[in-house]
């Protein structure tokens, strides 16, 4: 990296970003001083750890982004490892695809199910490890407490409650039925049973119980002592691990194989409520200390869903269920700060834990200390969990091996049938999807040693619109992906060119391409590859019927024994690819469906019809409303109501 370059990076704290040749970011750290800490990696005759070295030949550039303390540098670099996953940072496993439990911020807010945190005033209860043990939980808290599921408006035009009324799974807000203060004690109650406040929670549940008894509201008092009974069922199944009623956090760490596990144990109210295990990646010769520390900035980041805006980066990607379908509402929330205990115990001090206990005290409004206990019970516990985590990393271990040695097998024996000289390392699988030619859509699936890789996957709509023809479709939608691999080759463009084509990930060379269709498909790619001049590729067409596989130039199929490994490959790339399909094209079926009769009225924009469509739900229901309700819908006139019911009515009626 050249030294002026150097010389134009602040002299501040902040966050420093590695930037390879190809765009892609290889390390993100912070520092107390960006200028110094980054020259450090590019002074001569540096003696950096092999790893270091290796990634410092790769870095084309730096970006920096200046905070204004070490505190907030420490905030936002756990917030960008989180995003971006840098190959050579300590990072969590899959992180991104931890669950959480999110109480969403809204007038009535729903418990839902979700994989993304973002700083949205929702409280977010996580990470979990098991996804099927959180869908259990967030199905028990819908069986004691009775919150609405739907994301429907409650603005007070329903008028019937639906089943979940009737089964006793919600109150029903949306006909009137329960208000929303009625609501809310509800909501609070749920977030002191998430917190592993039961005693608090059985408390105020009996307060209520024995009002509702003296006020003669006997449903309600039955209603409340069901959930009491609930509560204290789940309460008897947690173990007390402490006589005080202590709130803390045990972490502990375990190595082997070039592996670790983070154990931790969630002790609230001297109970434990709950643990969870996290494989890390990256951790090479890192010590325990420092991969204590990073787990812990990672791990409290994603439990106090802080989320700043770095302005210059890609925004986070936001799942459906953070939509809220009613006005969000702001309230006092203490959920950041129970999600942090007073004192974290961990096995090994991280040299950063000034600071990171700076930033959990701030999170949590109260002094919150990490210890490392020596002798006592303490000492005993953390023990317990260290162990914990052995057992966890035994069964990763044992598991990685399996699935490694099955994925091996099966890429060797899909080489030899397929006669490639070597087991395709990315396979490339594209499928069509479309209803008599119409949004017709194609799919690329990206398998990286037999493992999907769906941050590559990429969806076409396509442009052929003379009636259904998958040939011509599929021949499109390779024409469209394999130009990316002429540009990197093609020794006629410019060097600027080739430098952007560098930066798609289109360029990755695939070592097989998967056809989903037999000989006819499988042709109709072939002559693309002629006319690309990229007849070298390996390309095999896996035709449904018998599950037969074609490869070009050969009248007879290749026929895999049923319980081939090879055969089970392909199969579950195929069905990748179809679903990964599928799934676009009723995405944009449904999208035209929608667009067909609102898009046509004269004077109807994207804000009047986001309303009607708000207000009633479709074009139909528009067409049964009366005039004066559609009049009522904001920024709706009288006039402009009788011309759109006008055109409408006129409209069915053709």
């Amino acid at each position: 990296m050249p030294l002026p370059e150097l010389a134009q990076i602040p002299d501040a704290p902040g966050v420093y970003l590695m930037v390879g040749r190809d765009g892609e970011i290889l390390y993100i750290g912070k520092a107390v001083s960006l200028r110094n800490r980054v020259r450090s990696y590019f002074q001569e005759g540096a003696s950096h750890h092999p790893r270091t070295a290796a990634m410092v030949e790769k870095v084309a550039g730096v970006r920096t982004i200046v905070v204004t303390n070490e505190v907030e540098a420490l905030i936002l670099e756990a917030n960008l490892i989180k995003r971006h996953q840098p190959a050579f940072n300590v990072r969590l496993r899959d992180d991104k695809r931890y669950p959480y439990l999110k109480v969403t911020n809204e007038g009535f807010p729903r418990i839902v199910f979700t994989r993304f945190v973002r700083n949205d005033g929702a409280r977010y209860f996580g990470p979990y490890t098991n996804a099927h043990g959180l869908r259990e939980l967030v199905d028990l808290v819908r069986t004691v407490f009775p919150l609405r599921t739907c994301r429907e408006p409650i603005d007070g035009r329903r008028k019937r409650p639906c089943l979940q009324y009737h089964i006793k799974r919600c109150l029903a807000p949306c006909v009137g039925y329960q208000t929303e203060e009625e609501y809310d004690r509800t909501i609070d109650e749920v977030v002191l049973f998430l917190e592993g406040k039961q005693d608090s929670l059985l408390a105020r549940l009996q307060r209520e119980m024995t009002d509702a008894a003296e006020a003669f509201n006997f449903e309600a008092a039955a209603r409340i002592r069901d959930r009491i009974v609930a509560v204290r069922r789940v309460t008897e199944e947690q173990k007390v691990v402490w006589k005080s009623r202590l709130d803390m956090d045990l972490v502990a760490i375990a190595r082997a194989q070039g592996q670790a596990c983070m154990q931790v144990f969630l002790v609230r109210g001297g109970k434990l409520i709950a643990q969870e295990h996290f494989i890390l990646e990256g951790v090479y010769e890192q010590s325990d200390a420092l991969l204590t520390g990073e787990f812990l900035k990672q791990f409290y980041t994603a439990r106090t869903a802080a989320a700043p805006d770095d302005g210059a980066l890609s925004p986070a990607r936001v799942a459906r269920d953070n939509q809220a379908p009613v006005p969000e509402k702001r309230r006092s929330s203490t959920s950041s700060a129970a999600s942090v205990p007073k004192e974290i115990l961990v096995a090994d001090v991280s040299d950063e834990r000034s600071t990171i206990e700076s930033w959990l005290s701030g999170v949590k409004g109260q002094r919150v200390r990490i210890l490392r206990p020596q002798r006592g019970v303490r000492a005993e516990y953390l023990r317990l969990v260290r162990k914990n985590a052995e057992q966890n990393l035994k069964a990763f271990l044992a598991h990685q091996e399996v699935q490694e040695t099955a994925q091996a097998r099966s890429l060797t024996d899909l080489a030899d049938a397929l006669e490639l000289p070597e087991p395709p390392h990315r396979i490339e699988c594209y499928d069509i999807s479309n209803l008599q030619g119409t949004n017709p859509v194609a799919s690329m699936v990206v398998f990286v040693e037999g493992r999907p890789k769906k941050s590559e996957y990429r969806k076409f709509k396509i442009q052929y619109d003379r009636g259904p023809n998958d040939f011509a479709m599929m021949q499109e939608t390779l024409r469209r992906r394999l130009r990316y691999l002429r540009r990197e080759t093609d020794r006629a463009e410019t060097p600027i060119e080739r430098e952007l084509a560098k930066t798609e990930r289109f360029n990755k060379k695939p070592d097989l391409l998967l056809i989903d269709g037999g000989k006819g498909q499988l042709s109709a790619v072939v002559e693309v590859l002629e006319e690309l001049d990229m007849t070298g590729l390996a390309v095999a067409g896996l035709a449904k019927e018998h599950e037969w596989l074609y490869l070009p130039n050969q009248s007879e199929p290749i026929v895999l024994p049923v319980n081939s490994p090879a055969l089970h490959l392909v199969q579950r790339i195929r069905d990748e690819a179809h679903r990964f399909a599928i799934t676009y094209h009723r995405q944009r079926r449904a999208k035209s469906m929608m667009q067909s009769a609102l898009d046509a009225l004269t004077g109807v924009g994207p804000v009047r019809k986001k309303r009607l469509l708000a207000a009633f739900g479709s074009p139909a229901g528009i067409r049964r409303a009366a005039l004066d309700e559609i009049a009522a819908v904001k920024g709706m006139t009288p006039a402009l109501a009788a011309k759109i019911k006008q055109e409408l009515e006129g409209g069915y009626r053709s």
